[in-house]
């Protein structure tokens, strides 16, 4: 009888892992349904089959790893069984008839889909960057930033090999040269170094990164570009190449990405609702419905 049942070769456990967890959950070896199918757990005449537990269970999971998967498995699905069951017991017939929230859902279900097949072929998904830069300029109460936003360079490193005058120093200059002379010593010396690809970020991420408290933000950025914060261990030093602070308006390059998005659900919205029209106008047009008046 065992040796009917075949494992996967990579990483499955054996019958012999699946029965230590049948003893658990059931008190008995293994079991078989009326079909003579093999199943690993039963709540009253339901049954969970061996060839399903088998399908949640990746390759090359280790012995002691599979054993708690199997154990989850089955133990959320007898959780999951008792409490329907129990839902069933004690509802009544007109709470557990599902027949309309079932035909209400199919029936959106297949909208949804005819939607999405239309979207896909039809749609114009082409944005120019006429497209998006016309938008970002119409509409400006869109992005009024709620966070300062910064171009910067961020070093930290150890006290014990941090030059501290040089990096400012390098910092300060900010030229082509300097920067890459700060880059191969921090290659070299950092915990942490970002350049951030010259690209926008918020502001309190880098400050997150620093330990301890801060001033201000927005005074910190009006004040200095060049920022230095230390603790017992570390010494934190940014660069602020440009900023823009809350309650004004995002750069374009900011926002690019989410204006495409915009745009782009805006097309799908009208889309969608060019559709409705159109189909409520072709069925009044062929007399496919009434709609009773009502006075």
């Amino acid at each position: 009888m065992l040796e009917t049942i075949h494992f996967h070769r990579q990483g499955f456990f054996g019958w012999l892992m699946v029965l230590g967890t049948l003893v658990v959950l059931s008190g008995c070896s293994y079991f078989r349904n009326p079909k003579d199918e093999v199943y690993v757990a039963k709540v009253d005449d339901k049954t969970y089959l061996l060839k399903d537990l088998r399908s949640q269970l990746p390759a090359g999971m280790t012995k002691p790893d599979s054993l708690a998967r199997v154990n989850d498995i089955l133990t959320r699905w007898v959780k999951k069984e008792l409490l329907l069951k129990i839902a069933v017991e004690n509802l009544g017939e007109s709470q557990k008839d599902l027949s309309k929230e079932l035909e209400e859902y199919g029936n959106a279900l297949l909208i949804h889909r005819y939607q999405q097949q239309l979207l896909s072929q039809k749609l114009d998904t082409a944005l120019t960057d006429q497209d998006i830069h016309s938008y970002y300029e119409n509409n400006p109460a869109k992005f009024t930033l709620d966070y300062n936003i910064v171009k910067a360079v961020y070093v930290e490193i150890p006290k014990s090999v941090a030059k501290t005058d040089q990096i400012k120093r390098w910092m300060t200059e900010n030229s082509t040269r300097s920067m890459s002379e700060l880059e191969s010593y921090s290659f070299q010396y950092a915990s942490k170094y970002d350049h951030f690809n010259n690209e926008w970020v918020d502001f309190n991420n880098i400050l997150a990164r620093i330990p301890g408290r801060k001033e201000d933000p927005e005074q910190m950025l009006r004040q200095s570009k060049f920022l230095q914060f230390s603790d017992l261990n570390n010494f934190y030093f940014v660069l602020i190449n440009d900023y823009i602070l809350s309650g004004e308006k995002a750069p374009y390059d900011f926002v690019k990405d989410r204006i495409e998005s915009l745009i782009l659900n805006s097309r799908k919205m009208e889309f969608l609702q060019d559709l409705e029209k159109n189909i409520y106008e072709k069925g009044r047009r062929e007399n496919r419905f009434t709609i009773k008046e009502f006075k």
